[in-house]
């Protein structure tokens, strides 16, 4: 988002065109100020007009122009705050996200309370792959009051390495159980809003004969991923396992419906159902489990 400054009035008066000073020189456009205040114009006045000119060249996709013109006010003005938050919006937009982050960062220490610049700065660490810091300018921004949904939907994007979720899988595949537990619960804790690392931790947690602890990772794992059906189907599991049969047929019929040729969470949905006496519908579900994988009879 390009960032403007409000609350300027607009004066009736004429207008005509006014080069800018040397100050400003390398802007080879003019800009257009009021006839009446032509002569009277701080350096101040004079850079929020260039700055003006930058906004409506940058909305109008006019990048080079834009770019030019933020560059000439940060070498009047190195800590105007939009000039630099507006020139990191274009080096975000051209991929480089390394480019714009002491630009907003700069842009922030002069304005912490414009809520745009926590989320610009927010969004090109993630995309600069520098977590730990994101995680640590997330954290300060809700003490800033920034817009919680706002926050959480990057803590969304927050996520472990691909070698990191590899190594964890392997670990679980192999059975190193210890190894993938360390692992599981480093990840988790570091990346709270990925599922991944609770969905397995639960899993393993089960696997391990600690189905009373796989509860919370797993429940948690269903509320980051709500439409992971094995997700769901680790949950149905785990409550069956509980004893806390309605809650296991709910979240199995709702693995189900998220995959309908989920063979295996219709043959447990079918147990489940047996185990609740509901022996029309248990044979009803499990025809359809023998139908997709007759290996279940």
């Amino acid at each position: 988002m390009i960032e403007r400054r409000t609350g300027q009035k607009e004066e009736g008066s004429k207008v005509k065109i006014c080069t800018v000073p040397i100050a400003l020189g390398e802007i080879e456009e003019n800009i257009i100020i009021n006839s009446n205040t032509a002569n009277k114009l701080s350096k101040e006045q004079i850079i929020e007009q260039a700055l003006q000119q930058a906004i409506a060249a940058h909305k109008e996709g006019k990048i080079q122009k834009a770019e030019s013109i933020y560059r000439t006010i940060l070498q009047s003005q190195p800590l105007n705050p939009e000039a630099n938050h507006n020139l990191g919006v274009l080096a975000v937009s051209a991929n480089k996200a390394d480019t714009a982050l002491p630009l907003f960062k700069t842009a922030l220490a002069s304005k912490p309370t414009i809520e745009q610049f926590w989320l610009s700065y927010i969004d090109a660490l993630i995309k600069g792959r520098q977590t730990k810091i994101a995680k640590q300018v997330i954290e300060q921004a809700k003490k800033q009051g920034v817009n919680e949904e706002r926050l959480n939907a990057f803590e969304m994007q927050l996520k472990p390495t691909a070698a990191e979720l590899k190594k964890l899988f392997m670990f679980y595949q192999n059975k190193q159980f210890d190894e993938a537990e360390k692992l599981a619960l480093s990840l988790s804790k570091r990346f709270p809003k990925h599922p991944f690392a609770w969905k397995l931790l639960g899993a393993l947690l089960k696997q391990t004969g600690r189905s009373i602890e796989s509860l919370i990772p797993t429940q948690k794992s269903v509320q980051l991923a709500p439409q992971d059906a094995t997700a769901h189907f680790n949950l149905g599991n785990t409550l069956k396992e509980l004893g806390r049969l309605e809650e296991a047929q709910a979240s199995l019929k709702k693995a189900i419906a998220l995959k309908p040729d989920f063979a295996e969470a219709l043959s447990n949905l079918g147990v489940t159902l047996q185990e609740l006496s509901r022996w029309e519908e248990a044979q009803t579900t499990f025809k359809k489990a023998i139908a997709l994988k007759p290996d279940f009879v």
